[in-house]
């Protein structure tokens, strides 16, 4: 739609993971290094964690594309395994033959296999996308799966990636044996102000952009801001700006576009760019997005009893998580009344509107 617009061979922000694409920021080349350490030193169970959207798996299929080597490599993405389908799903990645075998043959089946590959000298490395949705019994399956040992080595080796509760999930009684083999394990955090600005201009570069001030000072800002630096935020906020910068026919995305973006998306109910990132906002901004939209003209009844409901919604939520700072909780508290008379204000405007409307309508008849 935008892509001669600007200038480009192909539209740089799309949130499909494509490896051409990967930005090596530095928490990226970290995560990179720890899976290839992790991987040439054999070292059992491999734990990559990070927030939606922040180029996990991008940086699996990176490294499913640099690494080089006798591997055999199994990549699992739908985590949501009943209990005792795992090995027969296993069976099936790695194209070893299983109808007709019940699950101690199947077992038995996938033991043969990891021996041949290690007498020919193959790795076997399992990769779990999503693993933070493996039940339980999934991971203690997995954990007595990776009993399979020769001469004192692992015949397979598994990496789990997933998001943060994948971390909590490990620290569960039930799984402790599991935890107690994790050898390598990171995090994945979001960029930082200056390496958001060179993520765009990675991802423009890539995309063939001759000019690239298409993002204005003020908006690369904004975008950091309100994406906390996650990489599947920054394409959403920049691939919506520069439909919204074509239509109007700018040539640069400022401030005011990436804002009314926010807008919108919280008066739509998408708060993707809210969860987590408020102590992260200035006052300013923070003032900006949450100000009273009974200031707004623009803004119809409906819309601004919706914008109300949206934010209520948020503020129960972050109540929720505030257990121990109390001036906090106590403000969110005093702001939930407030909303809350003003909600109901508006639905009384709204409905006083809507019968004088059908009155005026009967009169006329």
């Amino acid at each position: 739609m935008y892509e001669t617009f600007f200038g480009l061979n192909e539209k740089p922000f799309q949130i499909l993971s494509d490896p051409a694409y990967l930005f090596m920021s530095k928490t990226h080349e970290s995560a990179y290094t720890y899976l290839e350490y992790g991987i040439r030193e054999n070292k059992g169970f491999v734990v990559i964690t990070g927030e939606i959207g922040s180029g996990k798996t991008t940086l699996i299929n990176y490294l499913l594309e640099k690494i080089e080597g006798n591997f055999q490599t199994a990549l699992i993405n739908n985590t949501l395994i009943r209990p005792g389908n795992l090995i027969k799903m296993l069976c099936q990645d790695f194209e070893i033959e299983t109808r007709g075998l019940d699950d101690s043959e199947l077992l038995t089946a996938f033991y043969q296999f990891l021996i041949m590959q290690y007498s020919e000298r193959k790795r076997v490395i399992l990769i779990i996308d999503e693993a933070q949705n493996l039940s339980m019994d999934a991971l203690e399956e997995i954990r007595m799966l990776s009993n399979f040992e020769l001469d004192k080595q692992h015949l397979f080796q598994v990496i789990l990636v997933g998001q943060p509760q994948l971390r909590f999930k490990l620290r569960q009684k039930a799984i402790e044996q599991l935890a107690q083999r994790v050898s390598v394990h990171y995090h994945i955090s979001g960029l930082k102000e200056d390496e958001v600005n060179e993520y765009i201009q990675y991802r423009l570069q890539i995309a063939g952009a001759k000019n690239f001030d298409i993002f204005s000072n003020e908006a690369l800002e904004s975008i950091y801001i309100f994406s906390r630096g996650i990489p599947r935020l920054i394409n959403i906020l920049c691939d919506t700006a520069l439909v919204y910068a074509f239509a109007d026919g700018l040539k640069q995305v400022n401030r005011e576009i990436i804002e009314s973006i926010i807008r919108e998306r919280e008066l739509g109910g998408f708060d993707d760019f809210d969860t987590g990132h408020e102590t992260e906002k200035s006052p300013s901004e923070s003032d900006k997005l949450y100000s009273t939209p009974y200031a707004n003209p623009n803004l119809t009844i409906e819309q601004k009893v919706d914008w109300f409901e949206n934010r209520l919604e948020q503020i129960e939520k972050k109540i929720s998580l505030l257990t121990s700072e109390r001036d906090t909780r106590d403000g969110l508290i005093l702001e939930l009344f407030k909303l809350l008379q003003k909600n109901i204000e508006g639905r009384y405007r709204f409905i006083d509107k809507l019968l004088s409307t059908e009155k005026h309508k009967r009169m006329v008849k």
